[in-house]
């Protein structure tokens, strides 16, 4: 009997064990480690209304730093929860999935990533500020609303949104698709970066025309370095 009962106590000791372990491992599981996945794809060009369209998903989720998964139920389902491997993405990582750009840094060409695979890229705001010879992407001449367009960004050491239309709400203000914080996640904001001298307005490379392949001999949009 006596050695059953040391038996038994040791049989309960490693249940403990085993418990404690199970749920110290749920604890530290992330939203995104439990519902993201790894879904892309090369793509030959990109739209400016694709683009628009595929970030507009985005509209209403939440924000994560270094973060770029997220779902479409407008609502941030990891909120008050920040660097947690939450939901959805940082401003950079934003960029990078709707203008489609690669993985491997200064690589051109297009690669479509599904808005639930978790994929931030390898460019940060201060990449988009100042890019280099090589990026896929580069500085306009000015922020001048006949300059830009609408999936051009507005980008400085820190930060960086899209520019969601070419329509405006007042002068000096734009709407920006933007993933600006923890407590304000990712949102269609009036903002005035056009007006801010931190911002410079900067731009994808080889945007395909949006009447394409029916642009029946219309000029193709200036690209202004």
């Amino acid at each position: 009997m006596r050695g059953r009962r040391v038996l038994s106590a040791a049989l309960v000791a490693l249940l403990a064990m085993v418990v404690v372990a199970v749920t110290a491992r749920a604890s530290h599981a992330s939203w995104s480690g439990s519902n993201c996945s790894e879904d892309n794809h090369t793509e030959d060009s990109l739209k400016r209304e694709d683009a628009r369209a595929y970030g507009d998903v985005a509209d209403n989720e939440g924000y994560e730093w270094d973060g770029g998964c997220w779902n479409d139920n407008n609502k941030d389902d990891t909120p008050g929860a920040p660097d947690s491997g939450g939901e959805g993405p940082d401003c950079s990582g934003l960029v990078f999935k709707t203008w489609e750009l690669r993985w491997t840094k200064g690589v051109e060409g297009f690669r479509w990533y599904n808005r639930m695979e978790n994929r931030h890229g390898p460019y940060y705001t201060w990449d988009y500020h100042s890019p280099i010879k090589d990026d896929p992407f580069f500085l306009l001449a000015n922020k001048h609303r006949d300059t830009t367009l609408y999936m051009d960004a507005f980008a400085k050491d820190g930060h960086v949104g899209l520019l969601n239309t070419d329509a405006y709400p007042s002068v000096g203000n734009d709407y920006i698709l933007e993933a600006y914080g923890d407590e304000s996640g990712t949102d269609i904001n009036i903002e005035d970066y056009r007006s801010d001298d931190a911002y410079d307005a900067v731009r994808r490379g080889a945007w395909t025309p949006d009447c394409s392949p029916k642009c029946l001999g219309a000029p193709p949009v200036a690209i202004v370095p």
